[in-house]
């Protein structure tokens, strides 16, 4: 990630040299002066004669002081559309109001379409969300279903905690903290240079946020292939404090668009307050009773593989005059703790074996939901093929000793699936109690 500069002079000094010499970490390439040629506006009113920009090493000393970092704000959630494409109107807004403590524990709501979504996610351990009405979309997934009024858990990879297109273990006073404090070379974290640069362009990507001061001073990042582009706010004079974020960079995790791809308008746009521990305590106790309250089994929500869940289909059986096809659909859970109920659609497919075209023909499909597969078990099920597609190609395929020249081949496709599994809520809680402890030094 590299720094493209803060909205305040500085003068040049030999920093800016050993600054560009100290690879792998970021460095600010600039100052960026804030007047538009056009005439002020408040993201515009900065100029040379304001306070010196902020160190950024001291602000991730104090960001990751903080108990709780609360954030408010908003940020579009973009759906392919039928065309692959990106458009607002296959997107969505999503509004936030979540409070973030310690390592990564995140707790709050989410809003889309309507829909509010609460959240809880344990430091890397666990992601719970709950919807107060059932859709599909609940975490950007098409599958399964949101059970209303019920936590689900989210199957990730532990490097993953997106929820709606927002990374919720970007948002904690640890990894936040860290980043920032790690954003120089020297440890200064102040601009350094010998000319004033026109503003930033990431700057003018992206727009102080509602809810951040005029006054806020923009540090802005440039963005890499490890970060998104986008700007810190940060307050004008001491105490150091974030006030807010307006960028890329905390966007999609593991359903991640490149930054290249994402438009502008995806970008989050979030205001924050640091605030104290009691605000902690309060948030810790609530998180505490949102944990107490999981069943034992919950459902869960995993993006089914190969790996996860293996379903082969048989060969199509005949039935009478071979107007009717029977398909066998066998499926295999490998999951280690979940159980999975699927329901899936059977296409039957063919094509003459010594005909001039070798295009397949579409004979028309059938569904079947397959018993509940117990990790490790094997189901079964079937269902059969009917229609007139498929009677007028047999009949037409048919010689005059009773044989069908036809090839039939089969495919299934997952409709729908219900996964459940275990909430681990024992460790869970003893996870959060441990996490209040460190960040508070008491339960």
């Amino acid at each position: 990630m590299r720094v493209v500069g803060t909205s305040r002079r500085h003068h040049a000094g030999s920093d800016a040299a050993r600054l560009r010499r100290i690879p792998g970490v970021l460095a600010l390439a600039g100052v960026v002066l804030l007047a538009a040629c056009s005439g002020p506006s408040p993201d515009d009113a900065h100029d040379s004669h304001g306070p010196s920009a902020p160190s950024l090493k001291s602000l991730g000393t104090a960001v990751k002081q903080t108990k709780v970092l609360h954030w408010s704000g908003s940020w579009r959630l973009y759906h392919r559309d039928e065309y692959g494409g990106l458009t607002d109107e296959s997107s969505t807004v999503v509004t936030a109001d979540l409070r973030a403590m310690g390592d990564g524990d995140v707790f709050g709501t989410l809003t889309a379409d309507g829909v509010h979504t609460q959240v809880m996610l344990i430091s890397g351990l666990a992601l719970f969300v709950k919807d107060d009405r059932a859709k599909h979309r609940a975490v950007g997934d098409k599958n399964p279903r949101s059970p209303a009024g019920r936590w689900m858990k989210i199957n990730r990879p532990n490097s993953f905690s997106d929820v709606l297109g927002l990374k919720l273990s970007w948002l904690s006073p640890s990894s936040l903290g860290s980043l920032l404090a790690s954003s120089t070379a020297d440890g200064t974290g102040e601009a350094t240079g010998t000319s004033l640069p026109a503003r930033s362009s990431v700057a003018r990507r992206f727009p102080r946020p509602p809810g951040v001061p005029a006054d806020a001073v923009p540090v802005t990042f440039a963005g890499d292939d490890g970060t998104g582009p986008g700007v810190y706010w940060v307050s004008s004079g001491a105490p150091l404090r974030l006030l807010g974020y307006s960028g890329l960079d905390v966007r999609y995790d593991s359903h991640a668009e490149p930054y290249e791809r994402l438009p502008d308008s995806a970008a989050a746009k979030l205001s924050v307050r640091m605030e104290n521990a009691s605000a902690a305590r309060t948030t810790y106790a609530a998180l505490r009773t949102a944990v107490r309250s999981l069943p034992s089994t919950v459902p869960v929500s995993d993006i089914l593989s190969e790996k996860a869940v293996s379903v082969s289909t048989s060969d199509a059986q005949c039935g009478p005059l071979c107007h009717t096809a029977t398909v066998a659909v066998t499926l295999t859970n490998d999951m280690p703790q979940e159980s999975v109920t699927a329901l899936y659609e059977v296409r039957l497919t063919a094509r003459e074996p010594f005909g001039r075209s070798l295009d397949e023909m579409d004979l028309g499909s059938c569904t079947v939901r397959l018993p509940t597969a117990r990790p490790g078990a094997t189901v079964r099920g079937a269902c059969t093929v009917s229609g007139a597609e498929l009677r007028k190609a047999v009949d037409e395929a048919t010689d005059e000793h009773g044989f069908v020249h036809l090839w039939f081949a089969t495919r299934a496709s997952r409709l729908d699936s219900d996964i459940t599994g275990p909430s681990h809520s024992e460790d869970v809680l003893k996870r959060v109690d441990s996490d209040a402890v460190a960040a508070l030094g008491t339960g």
